[in-house]
């Protein structure tokens, strides 16, 4: 399972006409300007924060599939212990494919200044960027409403470039988009980029390379191998970016999407761009095989939760967001997903659980739950927090750019 879902061209033109659209009369409610003359991530001076009462009893909550820990018959665990805990009764959706097929569907009503029908949605944190931007998001006030978010969020979480002073969102798990490899197809440990894109050093994995269809992922590692923080990027290194993906490309074997796991798996691929969460997993069939964070960096994406403009019940989509914060019950997704916790006190509980599963006599549980709590795929050592750097937050025009520039690598 993974959440990192590759944008095809269409639904690029569709991101980006969504973006023309609401710069041009069809204006988000509490923007005075439509929201389009702001830097990504920015307040729009519009009103209060949200919240600040009891929690109504109703709750709608859309996030994308797979992604919180589930019983046999697939039902989601953590959501029934939140009703049961809070009296509120939820209405969990697994509706987002992907970040933008998601927002045409909200675009409308959001723009028309309606509810959505969503009190919480899980997106990405470009998308977040984004929503902020237009005036799409409700304001959040942490110290106030989420508080176990301001005692157990990882560092890392409190100064994000897409969402400063977590204004508008607070983070629900993240990953890596680093580099994963097969020891028994490579001849030496991979360390560096280079290894993946220089040419010259790539000439004997030819033909065994995989890269990201992802043009945000793709660009901002040629921007790494580059020197550059992606997120400080101009146009000219946007330009440097695809010129090594160019010479790069008559290596690659393919520009993947989630079927990149299989392939890695399969071994038709011997080094590629790859998500933590995937090669967590596959590591289990495959010990083996390898994930790095580069020594030039890599990046460290974040899904957020966020309650949309206008949505009916902020206070109930508060109270699960400062549930998930609580460190048990962030073990308990954690346990399940396998992706990045922003809970790092999560990791100590489940190492409990792992003691009591061995007490119980329950040798293949606690194994599972140790490999979880140790590695560093769930739980990221400070030396790899250190090199992990953030998308931009494009807007339109850029968005258009950077496509184009992706596209004339991706199509040959």
């Amino acid at each position: 399972m993974t959440t990192r879902r590759p944008l095809s061209p269409l639904a690029v033109i569709a991101l980006i006409g969504a973006f023309v659209l609401s710069a041009c009369g069809i204006s988000p409610t509490d923007s005075g300007d439509g929201g389009t003359s702001q830097e990504p991530g920015a307040s729009d001076g519009g009103g209060e924060p949200v919240g600040g009462g009891e929690p109504e009893d109703v709750l709608n909550f859309a996030n994308w599939p797979l992604y919180i820990d589930q019983d046999d018959d697939g039902n989601p665990v953590t959501i029934l212990d939140f009703e049961e805990a809070t009296g509120i009764d939820v209405t969990y959706t697994e509706s987002i494919e992907d970040n933008t097929s998601f927002f045409g569907t909200i675009q409308p009503a959001l723009a028309g200044g309606e509810d959505t029908g969503y009190d919480i949605i899980v997106v990405t944190d470009w998308m977040i960027g984004n929503l902020a931007r237009l005036g799409y998001l409700e304001k959040l006030d942490v110290e106030r409403d989420i508080p176990n978010f301001v005692a157990n969020a990882d560092p890392v979480y409190l100064e994000r470039s897409y969402d400063p002073d977590n204004q508008y969102s607070v983070p629900y798990q993240s990953g890596i988009t680093g580099i994963a490899y097969n020891p028994e197809l490579v001849d030496e440990e991979i360390t560096s980029m280079a290894q993946l894109l220089d040419p010259e050093l790539i000439e004997k994995y030819c033909g065994q390379i995989g890269m990201f269809i992802e043009m945000r992922d793709s660009m901002s590692f040629a921007m790494l191998y580059n020197g550059v923080i992606p997120a400080e990027a101009t146009m000219e290194d946007v330009e440097a970016a695809q010129q090594t993906l160019l010479e790069q490309a008559p290596c690659v074997r393919g520009y993947y999407g989630n079927e990149y796991a299989d392939d890695l798996a399969n071994g038709s691929i011997a080094i590629t761009m790859a998500w933590s969460g995937d090669v967590f997993q596959l590591q289990f069939d495959n010990p083996d095989l390898q994930f790095v964070v580069p020594d030039e960096g890599a990046i460290l994406w974040t899904d957020n939760m966020a309650i949309p403009k206008g949505a009916e019940h902020p206070n109930a989509a508060l109270a699960m967001m400062d549930y998930l914060y609580d460190p048990e019950n962030a073990a308990q997704v954690a346990e399940w997903v396998n992706y990045i916790t922003p809970v790092p006190g999560a990791k100590e509980i489940i190492l409990q659980h792992a003691d009591e599963a061995a007490d119980e006599g329950d040798t293949e549980t606690e194994e599972y739950l140790r490999a979880v709590a140790e590695s560093p795929l769930v739980f990221p050592t400070q030396d790899m927090l250190d090199r992990l750097y953030s998308y931009k937050v494009l807007d339109e025009e850029e968005e258009r750019q950077w496509n184009e520039l992706f596209q004339e690598v991706v199509q040959g």
